[in-house]
Parts: structure tokens; sequence; C-alpha cells
């Protein structure tokens, strides 16, 4: 039996995950869920080629993970392979709360939470089914842990779900402009007195990751027609049957627990 489980990425190639810890959090049920939420909700409705996943983003955030730890330790910062490990399973769980349709239904199906504390509630699930063995990336994903720079890779102004999904939300859609150079930036980033920083010639590289973000967001995200599709999915009078399952006091929604069941296998 080879040591790592390979998966071809349509945007990245081959994906290696090594067997053990990380293999185990692909191949649990909540992280199945992802195989059906798309990514984009219903960008679809303007873009038909944006038919992908939570669950490739997540291996395509993951991957480049892997890559930003090889070269931040070939510059010479020195982690643990626990810690290695670690930040890597959280990259992997990071949108596991994503509800249907991706961020539409976010304050929808329940209000008062978001999909980053349902996401924490899945962690603690996968760790009891794992006897404790994630309670270091739940810990660096809470940032918590005293090495800043891990958690920042998971979330900040440059991290790996940005790098991958503005990568992959351009391949799928088509729109060229985000297309950014995921490669480059990662060979650019280093460590300095516990922070995430870019070398200064990366600089050119940054300019051009913060430009197309932008150009993705009214392009992409902010599209007028998948906007409005958006608010008549949430619209109650515009979609009776939905209401109906939002309103009714037999409806999931009325049950905290329930509802999270609701999301956990819609």
């Amino acid at each position: 039996m080879t040591d790592a489980k390979i998966i071809n990425d349509p945007v990245f190639g081959f994906i290696k995950v090594p067997r053990g810890i990380l293999l185990d959090i692909v191949r649990h049920p909540l992280m199945q869920r992802l195989t059906r939420i798309k990514q984009l909700g219903l960008t679809q409705e303007v873009y038909p080629g944006a038919q992908h996943t939570r669950f490739l983003h997540s291996l395509g955030a993951f991957h480049l993970m892997s890559e930003a730890l090889i070269s931040l330790q070939q510059k010479g910062v020195f982690m643990f392979d626990s810690e290695a490990e670690a930040v890597q399973a959280a990259i992997l769980m990071h949108d596991i709360g994503h509800a249907p349709f991706s961020h539409v239904l976010e304050n929808t199906l329940i209000t008062g939470i978001t999909h980053e504390e349902i996401s924490l509630m899945m962690m603690d699930r996968i760790n009891k089914d794992m006897h404790g063995a994630l309670n270091l990336a739940i810990s660096i994903f809470k940032n918590e842990y005293p090495k800043s720079y891990l958690h920042q890779l998971i979330s900040s102004q440059l991290d790996m779900d940005r790098l991958d999904y503005l990568r992959r939300d351009s391949f799928f859609t088509g729109v060229t402009e985000g297309n950014i150079g995921s490669a480059r930036i990662i060979k650019m980033l280093n460590v300095v007195d516990d922070s995430l920083v870019v070398e200064s010639n990366g600089i050119y590289s940054i300019e051009n990751y913060l430009t197309s973000r932008r150009l993705m967001y009214w392009q992409v995200y902010l599209h007028k027609t998948t906007v409005g599709c958006e608010n008549v999915l949430i619209n109650p009078s515009l979609t009776p049957t939905f209401a109906y399952f939002l309103q009714s006091p037999y409806s999931p929604r009325f049950s905290y627990g329930l509802c999270v069941l609701q999301i956990l296998f819609f």
C-alpha cells in the first residue's frame, strides 16, 4: 500500500494526501458532504462552468498549504512535523461548515451564527471521532496557538484559502482576470517576528493579486444576475415553498439542533 492518496485536480494537477490523519479527514462523512456543496452557489446561472465544489476548493487550499510549508521550511522557518500536519488538517476543514448554496443561505437557515462557528462544531465532531487527534489543528484554526503565522496561513489577507479560490473560480468561470500567480506568491512568503510577510521582490505579484481579487468580485461574486438569483432564493414572497421550510413551526429552522442536522445532510 502506498503512503499517500493521489487526487487529480483540474487546477493544480496531482494532489498528494498522506495516509493517516489527513486522509481520514478527507474520507470523513462531514468532509465528503462538501462534494454536494457548490463553491459559488448560484453563479452557474451566469457562468455555466461554475460547477466546482467546496470539496475541490478545500483540497486545493490544502495543496497550496503544503507548498507554502515546504517553501517556509526551506527558508529556515522551523516547525515540528506535528505543527505542519495540524495546519494542513485545519485548512482541509476550514470550510466544512458551509450550508447549501455556499454563502447564500448562511444567514437564512440559521441566524446569529457564522459558517466558521459551524465549522468549529463539525471539527469538534470529527476530533471526537478521531479521539482528540485534531486538538492542535483546532487550536491553530482558532488562533490560540503561539505561532500566529500558522493561523495567518489559514485566515488572513493573504491566506491559502484566497489563493485557491481566486485561481479555481477563475478557471471554472473562464474569467481570466482572477488567474493569479499563486506559485510565485507562495515562494515570496516568509516569517518575521512570528508574522507572515511577503519579500520585497514579490510586490508586483501582490499588486496583481489585489487587482485580480477586486475584478473577480465585480465580474463574478457580485454579478447582478447572481445577486438577483440569490435574493429570489431567500425571498419568502417569491419562493413560497422555501418560505414554508423557513417559517413553518414544523421546520428545522425553529430548532437549532435540527437545523444544524439539516445543514449536515442537505
